[in-house]
């Protein structure tokens, strides 16, 4: 009998934690965000579907080691000014932003984050 409720129990635990990680509400992983040799910024583990600003300067290259994709946005809050698009960031990629279209002062996540922290 006693294997019986140790067996139910597992049933019961296992699929509830896989349920717990599957639904986090962050990207696992980091953005690293400079600007010139003068500032460095890193963001650990941003809140899906929110927008994240940088800082209030802006940065000139940003490195995405999240496990997701993002959105790189010209202005505060994820909004773009006229004649300054935004910029598609894929994972493990890294950009630098063009001096005369300006810094990229915010970022928003693209995509579904993992369940684990990638590799």
């Amino acid at each position: 009998m006693r294997v019986r409720r140790t067996l139910a129990a597992l049933c019961t635990i296992v699929p509830l934690a896989w349920a717990a990680t599957g639904c986090s509400d962050t990207s696992a992983g980091r953005i690293t965000a400079t600007r010139g040799l003068v500032f460095a910024q890193t963001i650990s583990n941003p809140i899906h579907g929110h927008c994240h600003d940088f800082a209030p300067l802006g940065v000139d290259a940003v490195s995405n080691n999240l496990g997701i994709d993002i959105v790189l946005h010209k202005g505060p809050n994820c909004t773009d000014p006229v004649g300054r698009p935004s910029a598609y960031l894929g994972t493990t990629f890294s950009a630098t932003a063009v001096a005369k279209l300006g810094l990229w002062r915010s970022f928003s996540t693209v995509g579904w984050p993992p369940p684990a922290a990638p590799n």
